[in-house]
């Protein structure tokens, strides 16, 4: 008689394991954490409120733009302004889910239930990155939709489907997202939320306000400027080409998860 044998079932790795329940305890975190909420309500309010606001001044002022700067306005870009604000409220998201535990002290129990504390700092990263970009599409989704019906007052307005148009608007969350990872790592490095979150402001708000100052070819490359380069569509010099800035803040966002890492791999939390 020869018995029966049976494929075994896969059994996942531990690696896989410490992942899937470091991304549930993130995410778990995350989501009930009613400051959380109220921040998913402020980026709204801004998002849409400084971008309502941003559109009907330039409407406004259209009359009295010069042939050149009505052949560079941006309609897409204009009623998409909000999001300057916006990625700075949530990358602060991103700067709590780190800071608020050190402050705590409950970092200590994460890192005592999930040791390999670079994969604690990744799953914050990821989870924060997950809940902002659904967020801020929507935010720009709203955005763009009441910009260009305040636009259509001068037939000024653009489509959804008008060339760069969607782009823009997934890009504008992905960028979101990015800067929120950014959050992330400069809070593990700073560990305080007052600190990070200033420090995430001057980043993106400072640098796009001071970058006037820096040479042009430095300028595309601040955060803030990088920003949004991802959510134009009639570039314009000075700013690189969307995908480019994407990949500028994809590299902020690994530079500062990797000093994160370092530091909480060397410093007691």
């Amino acid at each position: 008689m020869t018995a029966t044998t049976y494929p075994s079932s896969p059994v996942p790795s531990a690696r896989a394991t410490s992942t899937r329940r470091a991304l549930k305890a993130e995410w778990t975190k995350l989501a009930t954490l009613p400051s959380t909420w109220r921040t998913v309500a402020m980026t709204v309010v801004a998002a849409i409120g400084f971008s309502v606001v941003a559109t009907a001044v330039q409407a406004s002022s259209w009359a009295t733009m010069s042939a050149q700067q009505r052949q560079a306005f941006d309609p897409t870009s204009t009623s998409l302004t909000g999001l300057w604000v916006a990625v700075v409220i949530l990358g602060a998201l991103g700067v709590r889910s780190v800071a608020a535990e050190y402050a705590t002290g409950m970092i200590r129990a994460t890192f005592t239930a999930m040791p390999a504390r670079a994969l604690v700092l990744a799953a914050k990263a990821a989870t924060a990155a997950a809940f902002v970009f659904p967020l801020a599409l929507v935010c720009d989704v709203v955005s763009f939709e009441l910009g260009q019906r305040i636009l259509a007052g001068k037939h000024i307005q653009v489509a959804l489907s008008h060339p760069g148009t969607l782009q823009a608007l997934i890009f504008g969350a992905v960028a979101a997202s990015l800067v929120t990872i950014v959050g992330v790592g400069l809070a593990g490095v700073v560990r305080h939320t007052a600190g990070a979150v200033s420090a995430l402001a001057m980043l993106i708000l400072g640098g796009a306000i001071l970058g006037q100052l820096v040479p042009a070819g430095l300028r595309q490359y601040i955060p803030g400027i990088a920003v949004q380069a991802a959510v134009t569509v009639h570039r314009s010099a000075g700013l690189l080409r969307p995908s480019t800035a994407l990949l500028v803040l994809v590299v902020y966002a690994i530079v500062a998860l990797g000093a994160a890492s370092v530091r909480m791999a060397h410093r007691d939390a």
